[in-house]
């Protein structure tokens, strides 16, 4: 009975040792280890790449050649320099909303708005800088496709930010709040 528990171990132990070498506790076969599974922090600190993070509301003044004056509302996610969301935008003649993708370089970012309703269909080329002071992202766009010769600016405040996960989003007293 005894040799049978210390074969039964040294199996038991076999089979783990096994597993793991295969991958079976986060190595380059099979799953991924839970702490590579994990989301990292914010990018507001992310060794000075990025300046602020970008993720939560923003609100506030669009100037369309095509549309005139609007009044625009946003909501940001941010993954280390990786930015998206949706973006409306409320003129005289109708809303408009648009799927936005930027990258962050510091307190720039640069990438493309994209709307269209019906068979209308644009894409812009958009680029904006961040004041950290002030918590505006001031910035133009210009049509890429469709739309042609449509351009316009924009100044967008940060409202408020969305919060990471388990404390690991910590921003400076001067940043907007919480949402």
């Amino acid at each position: 009975m005894k040799k049978l528990n210390t074969c039964a171990a040294i199996g038991i132990a076999l089979i783990l040792f096994g597993s793991t070498a295969c991958g079976g506790a986060g190595g380059t076969g099979g799953m991924p280890a839970a702490s590579g599974a994990a989301q990292a922090p914010s990018a507001h600190f992310n060794g000075g790449k990025n300046a602020d993070n970008f993720s939560g509301e923003w609100s506030g003044k669009f100037v369309d050649s095509a549309y005139g004056k609007g009044k625009g509302s946003a909501s940001y996610g941010q993954y280390q320099t990786a930015i998206g969301g949706i973006l409306s935008v409320k003129y005289k003649s109708g809303t408009l909303t648009a799927s936005v993708v930027q990258v962050a370089s510091g307190l720039t970012v640069d990438g493309t708005t994209i709307g269209g309703s019906g068979s209308l269909y644009c894409s812009f080329s958009t680029t904006g800088t961040y004041d950290p002071t002030t918590h505006v992202l001031a910035g133009s766009y210009k049509a890429v496709n469709g739309c042609t010769g449509e351009t316009g600016t924009f100044a967008l405040k940060h409202t408020c930010y969305y919060k990471g996960g388990a404390g690991s989003d910590i921003r400076p007293q001067s940043s907007p709040k919480s949402c």
